[in-house]
């Protein structure tokens, strides 16, 4: 596995660990961040594409 990968899935399992521990379903997040559930979901999964302003919309509501 190459290094972007692995920051890649890093990152996805932060961003998962993070709204778990701050208490929100995926739903909750949704409604939080104006996403869709497989915006979030995609956010969470390694290696999959997601535009960086839902990144960014996920950041913040979770940090």
């Amino acid at each position: 596995m190459d290094q972007f990968a692995t920051d890649n899935t890093s990152a996805a399992a932060r961003r998962r660990e993070a709204r778990i521990a701050k208490g929100y379903s995926l739903e909750d997040l949704a409604v939080a961040t104006g996403l869709t559930v497989e915006e979030i979901t995609a956010a969470e999964e390694p290696l999959q594409i997601v535009p960086q302003h839902h990144l960014e919309r996920i950041e913040h509501v979770i940090s």
